[in-house]
C-alpha cells in the first residue's frame, strides 16, 4: 500500500513536471525547431470605385508561425480577400491549403486552419508567454528558402500605444531597431539569449525601425478571447487658460474627454468635459500619460486596451475617477469590445467587409468610407468632394445610436434615359420623396415601396433628381447589359 502510494505520487510529480514544461509560460525556438512556415496568398481586393467588380487577382507573401491543432498565425493583411491560400513546411516540397479559421482586424492577426489534418506532423507549436524583455536584443526568425531559417539581429527599445494597420483600437506594440534588412511579414520574434518569444514583427521601414506585436496579446488572441475598448476620446490638457477654465489648479492631472462612442464602455458612465483624473489609480498626466513601474510612461488606452495577465484588470469594471462640474467624481466602467455599430464612416483598413452598392435608374449609391476615397491615388485629399472629406475627418464616430451612414451617389452610368444627371457625381443623398436617408437599406426599401408614381430625390447641396418609378428598373436593365454589371445591389 505505501510502495503503491508512493508510486502514485510520483507519477503525479512527474506530470505536473511535465505539463510545466510543455504548457508553461517560457518555451524556447530553436533554430531547427519546424515553426516557421511559408505561406502564399492569392487574393483579390474589392474595387471600392465599381463596388460590382473585384481588382485583378495579387500574390501575398508572408511568414506563418504553427501554434497548435493544426492551425497558423499570419499577418492579417495577407489574407484579406483571399482566394486561396497555400503553405510551405520547412524542408518538404508538397504545398498543403488552409483556409481562414478568425481573424481580428484591429490585432492585424489571422489564425488559419490546415486543410489536411496530417498536415501539421512533425511541427513544433510556438506558445507566446506573458513575459517582454524590454529593453533588449533579439532576433527575427524568417523562412527564406526551401530548407533554411534565416536569423537577424533587432535592438527592442521600448512598449508604446498605436493602432495596427489603420485599425480602430489603440494597442500595445514593441518598438524595435535594426540595420540589417527585413521584411516585416509576420516573422517570428525571439530573445537572443533564451530564445523566449516576444512578439510578431508585423511592419518595417526603411528608417530601420518597425513594430512588434507583443506575445501577451498574441496569447490572449490565441486563446479566444476580445480585446478591451475605452469608448472615448481625450484632448490633452496643457494650457493653463483651458485648465483654469475647467477648474483644475495648477499642479493638477488629467486630460478633457472629447468624444464618446455609442453603447461602448464609456457611453452612459463619462460625459463630454470630463477630466480624467485617474485609472485604475494610476494618476493621468495633462498630455495623457501615466507611468507603469515596468515600461515607463504610456499612453492611458494601455490601462483600459492591454491584454497582459499582468496589469489586464481581473474583473470586468475598472474604475476612474474624474473631475465633473469643477468637482472630483468616482466611477466604475464595464470593458466592453468596440461596438463596430458606432462607426459611423469606416476608415483604416476594409476589416475583410466588400463595399456595398446600390443601383437606381442607372445611378449608384454607396455607403461613404475611406476606402472609398483613398482608391482616388496618392492624391486622394486633393481629388474627392470637399464635403466628403470633412466628414471622413470629423463625423467617423456616430453622435449617438440613431445617426445614420452617409449614402452619397458615387457616380451616374451614362444612359439615354438618365441623361439630365450625367455630371452628378460624389453627391451626398438627403432625401427621398421627402425621408431622410441613413442607409442603403432604408433607400432600397422606400424606393421598392413608394405609392407615388415619382422618386424625388434630393442632395445635400440641393441638387435635384426625379424619375418615374417604372423607369428605375427598365434604366438598371439597360445598365447592367451595357456595364457587365450582374445585379442592382449587392447587399
Amino acid at each position: 500500500m505505501f510502495v503503491s502510494t508512493l508510486k502514485n505520487r510520483f507519477t503525479w510529480i512527474f506530470f505536473i513536471f511535465l505539463t510545466g514544461s510543455l504548457f508553461g509560460k517560457s518555451v524556447p525556438v530553436g533554430m531547427t525547431d519546424p515553426s516557421i512556415l511559408q505561406i502564399k496568398a492569392t487574393v483579390q481586393y474589392p474595387n471600392f470605385l465599381q463596388p460590382w467588380r473585384f481588382k485583378n487577382p495579387e500574390v501575398r507573401h508572408s511568414t506563418g508561425i504553427y501554434i497548435g491543432d493544426n492551425r497558423i498565425l499570419v499577418p492579417a493583411q495577407a489574407v484579406y480577400f483571399y482566394t486561396n491560400i497555400e503553405v510551405k513546411k520547412p524542408e518538404a516540397l508538397k504545398l498543403y491549403t488552409a483556409e481562414l479559421e478568425r481573424m481580428d482586424p484591429d490585432l492585424g492577426l489571422a489564425i488559419l486552419k490546415l486543410n489536411d489534418p496530417n498536415a501539421s506532423k512533425d511541427l513544433k507549436p510556438v506558445i507566446f508567454p506573458n513575459e517582454l524583455f524590454l529593453p533588449g536584443t533579439g532576433l527575427v526568425m524568417e523562412s527564406k528558402d526551401q530548407k533554411n531559417l534565416e536569423e537577424k539581429k533587432i535592438r527592442m527599445i521600448r512598449l508604446d500605444m498605436d493602432s495596427y494597420s489603420s485599425g480602430y483600437v489603440e494597442l500595445p506594440y514593441i518598438e524595435i531597431q535594426s540595420e540589417e534588412k527585413i521584411d516585416g511579414i509576420g516573422e517570428l520574434i525571439v530573445d537572443s539569449t533564451a530564445r523566449i518569444p516576444q512578439g510578431i514583427l508585423y511592419q518595417f521601414k526603411e528608417t530601420g525601425t518597425g513594430k512588434v506585436i507583443p506575445s501577451f496579446s498574441i496569447k490572449h488572441f490565441i486563446e479566444g478571447k476580445s480585446f478591451p475598448f475605452k469608448g472615448f476620446r481625450f484632448k490633452p490638457l496643457t494650457d493653463s487658460a483651458t485648465r483654469n477654465y475647467y477648474g483644475l489648479k495648477k499642479d493638477d492631472l488629467g486630460v478633457l474627454v472629447a468624444e464618446i462612442y455609442p453603447g461602448s464602455s464609456a457611453d452612459g458612465i463619462l460625459q463630454l468635459e470630463d477630466v480624467l483624473l485617474e485609472v485604475s489609480n494610476s494618476k493621468i498626466d495633462p498630455k495623457g500619460y501615466f507611468d507603469h513601474p515596468k515600461f515607463g510612461k504610456l499612453n492611458l488606452s494601455y490601462l483600459f486596451h492591454n491584454t497582459s495577465d499582468t496589469d489586464s484588470p481581473s474583473v470586468k469594471k475598472i474604475k476612474v475617477k474624474v473631475f465633473r462640474n469643477k468637482k472630483p467624481v468616482s466611477l466604475e466602467m464595464d470593458l466592453k469590445p468596440l461596438p463596430e455599430s458606432s462607426i459611423r464612416i469606416p476608415y483604416g483598413n476594409s476589416r475583410f467587409q466588400t463595399p456595398r452598392y446600390l443601383m437606381l435608374a442607372g445611378i449608384v449609391f454607396q455607403e461613404l468610407s475611406e476606402m472609398y476615397l483613398t482608391e482616388h491615388g496618392n492624391q486622394w485629399r486633393n481629388r474627392v468632394n470637399k464635403e466628403l472629406l470633412y466628414l471622413n475627418d470629423f463625423y467617423r464616430i456616430k453622435r449617438d445610436v440613431n445617426e445614420g451612414k452617409v449614402v452619397f451617389l458615387s457616380q451616374v452610368l451614362p444612359l439615354s434615359g438618365n441623361k439630365a444627371y450625367h455630371t452628378a457625381h460624389q453627391m451626398i443623398l438627403k432625401t427621398v420623396n421627402g425621408t431622410q436617408i441613413q442607409s442603403l437599406n432604408q433607400l432600397q426599401e422606400l424606393v421598392k415601396n413608394a405609392e407615388t408614381p415619382y422618386i424625388h430625390f434630393v442632395m445635400s447641396d440641393g441638387f435635384e433628381l426625379i424619375f418615374k418609378k417604372e423607369e428605375i428598373q427598365t434604366l438598371n436593365a439597360e445598365a447592367k447589359q451595357s456595364f457587365q454589371i450582374q445585379k442592382d445591389s449587392n447587399f
